[in-house]
């Protein structure tokens, strides 16, 4: 896997990643098969092989192709990971919202958006009248770790299916500890999904405050407020994240075309802990969590976990759930080919190796159980691809508001119908789309007015989305399995290839390859290693997963990945 030291130039390497990405994003995945029972060759491994910890690792926007690109720049965990591990090259989310919330969840349920209920990040709640967070929750409250303010409301609660923890937890014949940890609520709930006896979640709030919620429990656990302190963020001020290894063992340029300029940063290292305020004010927050010294912050959480709380140390099987956030935090500012993405990678690797070593120490080799995916790739910049020669660029979201405001106009006369757009969801205001559906053509002809967006390429509507019957458009089906009605737009919008919707830097969240495309991977206790071309979805990692600890799901969109399992005699 790994790749010669001979530099390719800039211009030639994107030319054949991104042909491979255009190439997947007109032929997308279809659904997954449902669960595969693997043969009776392949029984249930022992009660001895059976893992003391599973630990599901999730990299936020973590693209498929990364392996290959910059794995000549990684010497330790991720290079145990791709190395010792079974790898499924053709993994891909068979879903057409490729965002954080939902790639979480359908990684720890095995389940499509349309099953859990996660839809999306921001998604409408007819209970509160508006678009919300996924995780929001006013009944919830926040319980900080070591100090400060909570602010914040976050719980499961919206979630319809239970996670793979959750299931652990309810059938183990001995107790389950659960733990879960992330920079984002989205992701640390994700991966845990709803509390219980001896399950900690945590996550940090938007201003700088480790917190969890009272959907967990109502009192700090001592042993993570400690950590926290010992590591405040505020001590990172003044310093400056650069490099971790000479500039010539970077791919690509330092400074490429469509790069966004991250204040008070620009788009060349160095990158100064340092604020106009001249104090760690919120600012230096967000610049604190897009760097690498918050995968620093998780990594050490979840090291204080494993030895605080024993993790696979019990009678029964204990679960350990880590997202790293930082990948996602910088590649929407700098972009798939920049210094600051592979550098965050570099220093992750290091981050794992050291995670690896802990576990190999304290739970011990052959003993656990890693599965490694992410929950979305990234579309590359469009400048780039345009300096390419291939068709990108913008689509303005002012443009497509106006467009649907103007269109709802004609058919039910003045007023304000246009409600938000979170990422491919376009909402209008409660009640407008039951009034356009008396007028005859009204719906069709707003679609029609959205669609003619430049930059735009599919609109879908809810009769279209809600539909069961086959569609020759793979696009419709993908967005068909991240629909669920009331929760998802009134209407869905693809733009076209290699173009996004106003965002500097770059995004992701449609079904094209390059948002879809993840690796799927597993390694440790009843796994062969090895390099697997069947395809796979990190949908797949739960049922693995059940499989391994004789867990049985409630409903799994996913499969077993008998493929990977050690061939009992």
């Amino acid at each position: 896997m790994r790749r010669s030291r001979t530099r390719l130039s800039a211009t030639v390497a994107i030319a054949a990643v991104m042909a491979t990405v255009t190439a997947v994003a007109l032929d997308l995945q279809t659904p997954t098969a449902p669960p595969a029972i693997p043969s009776q060759a392949q029984s249930r491994p022992s009660a001895l092989a059976v893992p003391k910890l599973v630990v599901m690792l999730v990299i936020d926007q973590f693209r498929a192709d990364y392996p290959e690109l910059y794995s000549s720049q990684w010497t330790g965990g991720l290079h145990r990971l791709f190395s010792t591990g079974a790898v499924f090259e053709m993994g891909a989310y068979p879903y057409g919202g490729t965002v954080t919330c939902p790639g979480h969840f359908s990684i720890s349920t095995g389940s499509l958006p349309s099953m859990h209920g996660m839809v999306s990040n921001t998604f409408f709640d007819s209970a509160l009248g508006r678009a919300t967070l996924c995780t929001n929750d006013p009944a919830a409250t926040s319980v900080p770790l070591a100090g400060g303010e909570g602010r914040e409301h976050h719980s499961p609660k919206r979630l319809l299916m239970p996670t793979f923890a959750d299931e652990l937890r309810a059938q183990s014949r001995h107790t389950s500890y659960v733990v879960s940890v992330s920079l984002k609520p989205r992701s640390a709930i994700g991966l845990a999904g709803r509390g219980g006896p001896n399950t900690m979640v945590m996550w940090e709030e938007d201003h700088g405050v480790w917190a969890t919620s009272t959907a967990y429990t109502t009192t700090a656990w001592p042993q993570f407020e400690s950590y926290i302190r010992e590591h405040p963020i505020n001590a990172a001020y003044g310093k400056e994240w650069e490099r971790l290894k000479p500039q010539g063992s970077y791919w690509f340029a330092d400074d490429a075309a469509g790069e966004a300029s991250p204040a008070p940063w620009g788009r060349t290292f160095p990158h100064k802990f340092e604020t106009v305020s001249g104090k760690p004010d919120n600012s230096f927050v967000s610049m604190w969590e897009r760097s690498p010294l918050s995968d620093e912050f998780v990594a050490g959480l979840a090291t204080t976990a494993i030895t605080t709380q024993r993790l696979g140390q019990h009678p029964g099987t204990d679960f350990l759930g880590v997202s790293f956030s930082a990948l996602d935090l910088v590649g929407h500012e700098y972009g798939p080919r920049s210094h600051e993405v592979q550098d965050v990678m570099m220093r992750l690797d290091l981050l794992l190796e050291k995670l690896f070593e802990t576990l190999d120490r304290d739970v011990g080799v052959g003993r656990y159980v890693v599965t490694l995916s992410a929950d979305h790739g990234v579309a590359p910049a469009p400048e780039q691809m345009t300096a390419a020669g291939l068709d990108a660029g913008r689509a303005s979201a002012t443009e497509i508001r106006n467009a649907a405001q103007a269109a709802i106009v004609k058919s039910l006369g003045d007023g304000m119908y246009y409600g938000s757009l979170a990422e491919q969801n376009l909402y209008l205001r409660p009640g407008v789309m039951d009034r356009l559906r008396a007028v005859p053509d009204a719906v069709e002809n707003v679609r029609r007015a959205i669609a003619g967006v430049n930059g735009i390429w599919r609109v879908y509507t809810p009769t279209e989305l809600a539909g069961t019957a086959p569609s020759p458009d793979p696009m419709l089906q993908a967005w068909r399995l991240s629909y669920i009605a009331g929760r998802s737009g009134d209407f869905v919008l693809v733009p076209k290839p290699y173009w996004i919707i106003d965002s500097s830097g770059t995004t992701h969240g449609t079904p094209y390859g390059y948002d879809q495309r993840v690796p799927v991977l597993l390694m440790g206790t009843g796994i062969r290693p090895g390099r697997y071309l069947t395809p796979a979805s990190p949908l797949d990692l739960a049922p693995t997963l059940a499989w391994l600890t004789g867990v049985t799901l409630a409903h799994t969109d996913g499969r077993v990945l008998v493929d990977a399992l050690v061939r009992q005699p």
